[in-house]
């Protein structure tokens, strides 16, 4: 049984156009005060919310208090675009770039198509100053079936991390999808299941995408896995030692995160009542449905 969308994609060789870069050159204002790092956000694509963020971060976080503003997203347009004026205002911006090789499928029906995510890597480069300060996500890792088929992103995630690191990304993150009743419900909706992965399984494929990772000179960090490795997606030593003006932030260890996450202390402006329209399948953030 064949999947139409699940065709093979080839990334662009060159970015559509090219952005200045914009983040502000301020070094280190307000130095010997540990600063903030804020979070746009883990509970909503900011996408869709952009002015609200803008507004809130502003308001409550202006650029004096704040030593990294922390961008998750699956469109770049995000960085680039709608929050450019904003954050270039900021020290410094990390970005945590979700690219899973489903964009415009109907697992991810109004997320971006990958080849042209990727093609804007080397404007997001530009804008952050440094590629240290960008995470590729081919997050998360899923097997579906319908059925006499089965398909997954395993091999999508390879040609990402690929794709990726040869321009210039030296980070990524991953994880298995988290099958909670609504994102069972919701597939089931579809006619599809998932296939579960034991822990043999699970160690076999990220054997597999680790090995792709240290080919291309990168680093695959696992998020959240059991049997994996802890890491740090908001990194508070990272963050300092990539700081214009080498200014300290928070290094203590988040409180009210998963047992299994080793982020760092960061305060999230977004909330779950921020709806997201993306339409993401395995959405666990969204109500059931």
């Amino acid at each position: 049984m064949s999947f139409p969308f699940w065709n093979t994609w080839t990334t662009s060789s060159s970015p559509a156009a090219s952005a200045t870069s914009g983040l502000s050159s301020a070094k280190g204002r307000g130095a010997g005060t540990v600063k903030v790092v804020v979070s746009l956000s883990r509970r909503t694509e900011p996408f869709f919310h952009a002015d609200r963020l803008a507004d809130l971060l502003v308001g409550r976080y202006p650029p004096e208090r704040v030593h990294t503003v922390v961008v998750w997203t699956k469109f770049p347009e995000t960085v680039l675009e709608k929050l450019r004026p904003v954050l270039r205002r900021y020290d410094q911006v990390y970005l945590q770039l979700t690219v899973t090789g489903l964009g415009g499928t109907p697992v991810e029906p109004r997320i971006p198509p990958p080849e042209g995510v990727l093609a804007r890597i080397p404007d997001l480069v530009d804008f952050l100053g440094d590629p240290r300060r960008l995470r590729v996500r081919p997050d998360p890792l899923l097997i579906f079936r319908r059925g006499e088929g089965t398909f997954s992103n395993v091999e999508k995630a390879a040609d990402i991390i690929r794709e990726a690191a040869a321009l210039g990304v030296k980070t990524f993150s991953t994880s298995f999808v988290e099958l909670y009743p609504k994102v069972r419900r919701r597939l089931g909706g579809q006619g599809w299941e998932a296939v579960p992965l034991d822990a043999e399984g699970r160690r076999r494929i990220w054997n597999r995408l680790t090995a792709v990772a240290e080919g291309c000179g990168a680093t695959l960090y696992a998020c959240c896995v059991p049997g994996m490795p802890t890491s740090s997606c908001i990194d508070g030593r990272l963050l300092s030692r990539l700081h214009p003006g080498g200014a300290p932030c928070p290094t203590d260890r988040a409180a009210g995160q998963r047992a299994l996450c080793g982020c760092t202390q960061a305060v999230d402006l977004g909330w779950y009542n921020m709806v997201c329209p993306s339409g993401c399948l395995y959405c666990y953030a969204n109500p059931s449905r």
